[in-house]
């Protein structure tokens, strides 16, 4: 309902519209984009489990902002980490913070 009532409020100015995606479909246009290298993922619970795996398969790096990703996704989604060679990489602070450590600290 909200992108329908965007749309009509944006068709009265008389400029060139923007696309309005919403919803899974949405979701997964915004996540397989061509112009986009890297897809950040931080949409919470089970949800961000498709677009995550449909970026990975184009071979888009990710930038992780959700641990359900790895939990309830990471017997599927580390596999084609590795299948497809991209990167997955922290994209918010306690993510980082556990990056940082499982990687030590060099000594000095």
């Amino acid at each position: 309902e909200a992108a329908e009532e965007l749309k009509s409020l944006l068709e009265g100015t008389g400029s060139e519209l923007p696309t309005v995606l919403h919803g899974d479909e949405g979701i997964l246009a915004c996540s397989t984009i061509d112009s986009a290298d890297t897809v950040v993922t931080g949409i919470v619970g089970a949800a961000g489990l498709k677009p995550t795996i449909e970026a990975i398969k184009l071979k888009k790096d990710i930038a992780l902002a959700n641990k359900e990703t790895l939990i309830s996704g990471g017997p599927v989604i580390n596999p084609l980490v590795k299948e497809y060679g991209i990167n997955m990489l922290p994209a918010d602070s306690e993510h980082s913070a556990i990056f940082q450590c499982l990687q030590g600290v060099p000594e000095g």
